[in-house]
């Protein structure tokens, strides 16, 4: 069974959002509480939520050990559940008692607004993570037709352009690079000079998506690349119904998804986040668990 977080409106949102800032886990002073009171999810869809929900365990009310998030079937009320990384920033930017989960590779360009903190007592960083010491970590993958490769040239040289020297560069500012599949090809700057494709599905792998598209694109005028979506709840029909040539994933495939083709193009870290004064620098798998389950505040120290 799935477990449910409450989506509030907006206007509630931002009133929940106008107290939390005068009464959070705020360490600069002024009326500051201590303690993290409110969870900020991802909506269901949301490749992010997935992997988060399945890799976060602990000890349940009746004392059952290893239970995932997933696993839990409660109301929450004291939970907000919104659509993308841009909403889980926001939220946790304007509220010092909220705690939300983006992934890794889009910490650093909010660090004016929010921090990741430690999980279990690592730092959430690549290095931590490809050392498989970072216990929150999980695939992005791109899902399509097994004919795309060879119906759509241009899709075939992107693809092969992740792993081609620039690419390489691109992803492992963030990201963890992953050896390149089979039937993958090697990439030449310049030999397409048209064609269009579009990557539809997780917000998490977009980042990724739009800073290797715009390189491809300047190393080859003429082609055209698009991109978007609301989660990888989407990818599947978009890869379906043919409106997308690559479906992105956050998340391992799973249903449907798993009769296409599924190509990891690199590993991400889920960091957990909260406001960038906050004090705020550690959490345990229970506590999360305890947070998003059952809405048991976690103390600031």
């Amino acid at each position: 069974m799935k477990k449910k977080i409450l989506a509030i409106g907006l206007a509630a949102a931002l009133s929940a959002t106008a107290v939390g800032v005068m009464a959070g886990c705020n360490g600069n002073g002024g009326a500051v509480a201590t303690s993290i009171t409110t969870a900020i999810s991802r909506s269901a869809g949301s490749g992010t939520r997935s992997a988060f929900d399945e890799l976060v365990t602990g000890t349940d009310k009746d004392g059952n050990e290893g239970v995932a998030l997933e696993e839990m079937d409660l109301e929450q009320n004291w939970g907000i559940s919104v659509g993308t990384t841009g909403q889980v920033v926001t939220q946790i930017s304007g509220n010092s008692s909220f705690l939300g989960y983006i992934s890794l590779g889009s910490v650093a360009a909010n660090a004016d607004r929010i921090k990741a903190v430690q999980v279990n007592g690592v730092d959430a960083t690549v290095e931590m993570v490809k050392d498989g010491e970072y216990d929150l970590s999980r695939p992005f993958n791109l899902i399509y037709k097994a004919e795309t490769l060879t119906s759509n040239p241009l899709a075939a040289d992107f693809l092969a352009y992740i792993w081609s020297a620039d690419g390489l560069e691109i992803l492992k500012k963030e990201y963890i690079d992953v050896d390149k599949p089979e039937g993958v090809g090697t990439y030449t700057a310049g030999t397409m000079t048209s064609g269009e494709i579009n990557l539809h599905g997780s917000t998490s792998l977009q980042p990724l998506i739009e800073e290797l598209a715009k390189a491809y694109m300047a190393e080859n005028p003429g082609t055209t690349i698009t991109w978007g979506g609301s989660g990888s709840g989407e990818a599947l029909a978009a890869v379906n119904d043919g409106s997308a040539e690559f479906g992105m994933i956050s998340r391992a495939a799973k249903g449907g998804e798993t009769s296409l083709t599924v190509t990891q193009i690199a590993i991400d870290g889920i960091a957990v986040v909260v406001h960038k004064d906050s004090a705020l620098t550690n959490v345990t798998f229970q506590q999360l668990f305890d947070l998003y389950a059952y809405g048991t505040a976690i103390e600031c120290k």
